[in-house]
């Protein structure tokens, strides 16, 4: 009899698995398109780390899942150890990259006329690589004290003071970008929505294009926030189960929420970017093609 408990095992397993390709796929275009270009814009540059950042998380959130189920193999500690400091990391940074872009946009987009705000839209381009290296530092320093205290402990003190710590550290690290996300994502939607309305009453004779544009990303900005704060809320339940045992489905359910926000995202980012889009229907269409030569030289 198949095991019910596998169910949300295969179903994070593929959440993972699109992700490394969305993300991957993601990585590969920017970093062709900046060699062949020899420039980048200010999105890319943000995209490229973002999108590694959350291959390498998928990563960590794999085999932090087969450790629990597989706890009792002493060898695993030390491996554990590692993916947990690293998942600390990587998921901060992750977290700020994703502020990065949302802040970029928001810029973009949004007119602004306080002086300050004025002023940061002109020099947001100059600023982006002093934000990623900004993101980095800062996701740094609230690893660093989870660091220290397990690897000059004991394993079972270790394994009793640093849930408390490492939940302190993991809001503490996520409020601020998370919080910032939020602002941006919401004043985006504002913009947008207000804008839209705007040129529909303009032009009600025909449909307008570029309205269809700012649904569409008016759409994906919803899409993206609803992902956000459900991976947000369900990464805060899973730190404050202490006991996994106890709350078995609540986790699992939980992790599917966590997996799905790098994945769905990605998609999300690859639909309403002209250039990603093009490159996998392209992709897309070659392999569709490819195939069906297959076929037939199969068939004949």
């Amino acid at each position: 009899m198949f095991p019910l408990f596998s169910i949300p095992l295969i179903i994070i397993i593929i959440l993972v698995i699109g992700g490394f390709v969305g993300n991957g796929f993601i990585v590969v275009i920017n970093c062709l398109d900046w060699i062949k270009s020899r420039k980048i814009s200010s999105s890319d540059m943000i995209l490229i780390p973002l999108s590694t950042s959350r291959c390498v998380l998928q990563g960590t959130l794999i085999l932090y899942i087969y450790s629990l189920y597989f706890s009792d193999i002493r060898k695993l500690a030390p491996l554990n150890t590692a993916c947990v400091i690293l998942w600390m990391f990587v998921n901060h940074a992750s977290l700020w990259f994703s502020t990065c872009l949302s802040v970029l946009y928001c810029m973009k987009i949004i007119s602004f006329t306080q002086p300050l705000l004025l002023r940061m839209k002109q020099r947001i381009y100059g600023m982006v690589p002093w934000l990623l290296l900004g993101s980095v530092l800062v996701s740094s320093v609230t690893s660093i004290p989870l660091l220290w205290t397990l690897c000059n402990n004991s394993v079972a003190d270790a394994h009793l003071h640093s849930p408390d710590l490492f939940f302190f550290l993991y809001i503490a690290g996520s409020f601020f970008p998370f919080t910032i996300s939020l602002v941006s994502s919401i004043l985006l939607i504002t913009s947008l929505w207000s804008h839209t309305k705007k040129m529909q009453q303009n032009i009600a004779s025909f449909r307008d294009l570029k309205a269809d544009a700012h649904i569409n990303a008016i759409k994906a900005l919803i899409s993206f926030l609803i992902l956000y704060v459900s991976s947000f809320a369900a990464q805060t339940v899973v730190l404050l189960l202490n006991r996994v045992d106890n709350y078995i489905w609540t986790f699992e359910i939980c992790a599917i929420m966590v997996a799905a926000y790098p994945s769905v995202h990605s998609i999300i980012l690859i639909l309403i970017n002209s250039k990603l889009k093009e490159a996998s229907v392209r992709i897309l269409q070659c392999t569709m093609c490819h195939l069906r030569k297959e076929t037939s030289y199969t068939i004949s």
